[in-house]
């Protein structure tokens, strides 16, 4: 019974690390906001914290967004310098939540908005 326990554990194991490493970009939700970033730019931890964070402003423009995230990334473990370009989606129809997407490189842009929308509330089967 141990053994079968410990190889499913194993097993498991694997299978994330395997998943972790073919995924490039992580999706982090909140209530309000969702975050898509890069798994090389921070933790999942770190990313937790600053959405909680963020759940307790409440809800924020665009514009207030771009200016709060930079300013707070050293706060969280976060890399700012290793971000080149923040993305705020605003909520819709397409989005229950706001989209906030930090690229470490430009060219992903579009395979990440992608990732943020499909991931979204209302998109999905939560």
């Amino acid at each position: 019974m141990k053994a079968r326990y410990a190889s499913c554990v194993v097993a498991s194991l694997l299978f994330a690390t395997i998943a972790a490493a073919a995924s490039n970009l992580n999706l982090s939700k909140s209530n309000i906001y969702r975050l898509t970033y890069p798994s090389e730019l921070a933790s999942p931890v770190q990313v937790q914290a600053m959405l909680a964070e963020l759940d307790r402003m409440g809800p924020a423009d665009a514009a207030r967004l771009k200016q709060w995230l930079p300013a707070n990334f050293r706060r969280f473990g976060i890399a700012g310098d290793q971000v080149k370009k923040v993305i705020v989606l605003p909520h819709d129809r397409t989005m229950k939540e706001t989209g906030i997407v930090l690229l470490t490189r430009p060219e992903d842009e579009a395979a990440a908005i992608a990732v943020t929308v499909r991931g979204s509330k209302s998109n999905s089967s939560e």
